[in-house]
């Protein structure tokens, strides 16, 4: 298993930067996020239409590169997350997390045992087809559970106010939040340089520091990403995905041919 990309940043002391994808999943994706700088991706289970065929064809082909692939769900579909980790994916990040018992389960379906309850499945994309016979429980299974990263998103104001018990919950390594959702509850939505919101992202990456969980911040602006890894946050997913990426490229080429035919008519 090659190391987490994640893992890779964080232990380099810099920030592990990431994109997201929901509406393409081709074989050249992988290859266009690694030449552009990124150090994971996150693919959108939660929003997107992705299948489990989809995700398993995206693992592989994340494989071949140094982005590691994290798979977003929501936590209705927790008992989905041994299956998607089997393809081969090296992350999972879970929705809507309320609680530390939420929390407890999510780890308990994402890691093996001593920790976790993850059932065992020899030769697979997730052992790039090696089989480990019973050396699987001393040497895959612990690589496994260091290396790949659970993530829980806190989005409700229930879960920031547990969230000291869900960062103190054994096998979470990663928190997040739904800047959308989380600033809708609190009224304020998408103001994310409100300082009530400034203060949540503060507060996530302190309690994550303090129960030695990595934070991860979502920064649109410049300003955002300075200010997201002054205050804690290693990780840091950037603004748009592919689909938003690919319209707005689109769009400004059409609106440049568009004005420059206007100006010769």
């Amino acid at each position: 298993m090659k190391e987490n990309s994640i893992r890779k940043a964080v232990r380099q002391n810099r920030a592990a930067l990431g994109t997201g994808i929901k509406e393409f999943a081709t074989r050249g994706m992988p290859w266009i996020i690694q030449s552009s700088g990124f150090d994971y991706c996150m693919i959108d289970m939660e929003h997107g239409a992705f299948d489990m065929e989809s995700i398993a064809n995206l693992a592989g082909w994340f494989m071949a590169t140094e982005v590691s692939p994290i798979v977003r769900i929501h936590k209705a579909f927790t008992h989905l997350i041994p299956t998607i980790l089997d393809q081969g994916i090296m992350g999972i990040q879970v929705s809507g997390v309320d609680n530390a018992l939420e929390a407890k389960a999510i780890a308990q379906e994402a890691k093996y045992a001593p920790v976790g309850i993850r059932g065992i499945s020899q030769m697979g994309s997730h052992t790039q087809y090696k089989s480990f016979g019973n050396r699987y429980e001393l040497e895959y299974a612990p690589l496994a559970n260091e290396n790949i990263v659970v993530c829980v998103s806190i989005e409700t104001l229930e879960g920031l106010d547990n969230l000291e018990s869900i960062a103190a919950v054994e096998g979470i390594d990663m928190i997040a939040y739904g800047h959308s959702d989380l600033s809708a509850k609190l009224g304020i939505h998408l103001q994310l340089d409100h300082p009530t919101f400034q203060n949540v992202v503060k507060k996530i990456a302190s309690v994550c520091k303090k129960n030695g969980k990595l934070a991860r911040g979502s920064a649109e602006t410049e300003q955002q990403i300075a200010q997201y890894y002054s205050w804690g946050c290693q990780v840091l997913n950037l603004p748009g995905t592919d689909l938003s990426t690919y319209h707005d490229g689109l769009k400004v080429r059409a609106t440049r041919a568009r004005e420059t035919l206007k100006s010769i008519t």
